[in-house]
């Protein structure tokens, strides 16, 4: 079980570290928005990891996420992956779309809202729900397109409710912390790396 959400952790990292849209935000817009991300998208990736390996259908994995994380945990994630859409690429669409939400710092004090470029984010958000409903439109059609988009937002909500109940659960939260120093580190460092390589770029133009 550890091994299993140590996966999770740390293919969220990976993801986050790759999004050229969180990459390119300034220091503290990304600061904000990886708090974001990383809960977002490390629940949602596991929720849909155990729905679509039907792993709760094991009595040693369901044991094993009440005695790590109580049953009400497990009710609660039950109850969220009736929303799950079993198009892999649709889910991969809603985890990079809701990657930017800001439902988190929504109920968790120690989270700043206070973000330098809203506007900014707005526009990623937006970027990321046409990508999606246009892969739904090509796929689906419009009527099929609108009840697969509410129910990916109603799986935001049901993941919301989730991650609310989840901020009450010492080892996520200091899972969660970790990973987001973790990856705020490497972008740091990537930022770090990025100017040294212009600076030199830009000496060697002048020579």
């Amino acid at each position: 079980m550890e091994e299993f959400l140590s996966s999770i952790y740390e293919t969220t990292g990976i993801y986050l570290r790759c999004n050229n849209d969180l990459c390119k935000l300034s220091y503290n817009d990304r600061s904000i928005m990886l708090h974001n991300a990383a809960d977002n998208v490390s629940c949602m990736s596991w929720a849909f990891v155990i729905h679509h390996c039907h792993l709760l259908d094991l009595d040693t994995f369901s044991n094993a996420m009440k005695i790590m994380y109580g049953k009400l945990t497990v009710d609660i994630h039950l109850w969220a992956m009736k929303f799950i859409d079993p198009d892999i690429v649709l889910i991969k669409l809603s985890i990079s779309l809701f990657s930017f939400s800001e439902s988190t710092y929504s109920y968790s004090s120690n989270i700043s809202n206070n973000l330098t470029n809203p506007i900014n984010i707005l526009e990623i958000q937006n970027k990321y729900a046409e990508l999606t409903w246009k892969y739904l439109i090509y796929k689906y059609g419009h009527y099929q397109a609108i009840k697969r988009f509410i129910n990916i937002i109603s799986w935001l909500e049901a993941i919301t409710i989730f991650m609310f109940h989840a901020q009450s659960l010492t080892q996520h939260v200091n899972d969660v912390n970790s990973l987001v120093e973790q990856t705020e580190l490497t972008l740091i460092l990537d930022d770090d790396d990025d100017r040294i390589f212009q600076t030199d770029n830009s000496s060697l133009f002048n020579i």
